[in-house]
């Protein structure tokens, strides 16, 4: 196993029930793609007004204080399954100053963030799976606002199988796709620390370990014994003599799709390319929008399977597409010509 260190800022998601004095002075923003924006609100719900948008990685927000979500006392106390639940009854929203515009937020897609705050200390861990072995057992300890990342090799087609059991009660573990600093595909503090899923395209996938930030900020500690295992066989590309990629790309074909986005009022064009593993509708689908947003979904004979979203993803057939949905905020419109070429 190799091991190399490095200092970036911190990945935990505060949903502390009120602003006081234990919570943060500021917050930055986090879990919105690159070239996003989180909507600013005049309200705490989701159809209030829009009064300002806040670019993806912002940070310097004050915090004017929260309402909903979960106390210290039930993230300590209840189950995981009682957690979510509680969690989606009762969403937690922030009301905060965007220079000098003052609006709410959903807490969702905050975490601590000082402007003048000193990064905690991360560990990057590779982790290699030995021949001929498929699950990997893994120690640790983390302490304040510590977090260790695991990365790992994985491929399209491939479930992977992580549990981790921690000392506190507020040691968890975030999943995060290829190429994602912080957004990620799954998150511990509402799934519980196990995750079994079908990985939906080919690359260096993080499994983040890090306490929560009341937790942290008090300096607590956690001992945790983490399992990862990989399972099934790749789905790999299909060869050039198979199916032509597009020159300097590993795509083999790319078309301009309909979607709505996030934070974004109106149906927009973005940029779908797809590499195809099989032709009978085997694939992975990539999405790009002109901000950068990036949504990998993997497509089995012409199904969708997985995807890199911690939202949920359902999907409807009308004609020679596939409607995509990701919760309410995200919607796709996948052409079969993509998927199956022809």
């Amino acid at each position: 196993m190799k091991i190399f260190l490095f200092a970036l800022i911190g990945c935990c998601i505060s949903l502390s029930a009120m602003a006081t004095a234990d919570g943060p002075d500021h917050y930055r923003v986090t879990g919105v793609s690159p070239g996003g924006f989180l909507n600013l609100r005049a309200e705490p719900s989701a159809v209030a007004a829009i009064v300002g948008r806040i670019p993806a990685g912002m940070t310097c927000l004050r915090n004017l204080g929260c309402q909903g979500g979960l106390s210290l006392e039930e993230f300590t106390t209840l189950s995981d399954e009682e957690k979510q639940r509680r969690s989606l009854a009762n969403p937690r929203w922030c009301k905060v100053d965007y220079e000098g515009t003052i609006g709410w937020v959903s807490g969702q897609f905050l975490t601590e963030g000082a402007c003048n705050m000193v990064a905690p200390e991360q560990t990057q861990l590779i982790v290699e799976f030995p021949e001929g072995k498929d699950k990997v057992s893994l120690k640790g300890r983390i302490q304040g606002r510590e977090f260790v990342d695991y990365r790992f090799r994985g491929a399209a087609g491939q479930t992977l199988i992580a549990e981790m059991k921690a000392s506190h009660s507020m040691n968890y573990f975030n999943l995060l796709p290829p190429d994602s600093p912080d957004a990620a595909m799954y998150i511990g503090q509402t799934g519980g620390n196990r995750f079994e899923g079908m990985l939906p395209t080919d690359g260096d996938y993080t499994i983040r370990v890090y306490l929560m930030r009341a937790a942290g900020r008090r300096n607590a500690s956690s001992n945790y014994d983490l399992d990862v295992a990989l399972d099934g066989k790749a789905l790999t590309p299909l060869p050039d003599g198979k199916d032509a990629r597009i020159q300097g790309t590993p795509y083999h074909a790319q078309a301009e799709i309909a979607c709505v986005l996030a934070y974004e009022a109106e149906t927009l064009q973005c940029q779908a390319s797809v590499i195809r593993r099989d032709f009978d509708g085997t694939a992975t689908i990539e999405v790009r929008s002109a901000k950068s947003y990036l949504r990998r979904i993997l497509f089995i004979k012409g199904e969708p399977v997985a995807s890199d979203s911690a939202q949920t993803m359902t999907f409807s057939r009308q004609g020679d597409l596939t409607k995509m949905k990701f919760d309410e905020d995200e919607r796709l419109e996948i052409p079969d010509a993509l998927i199956f070429g022809g």
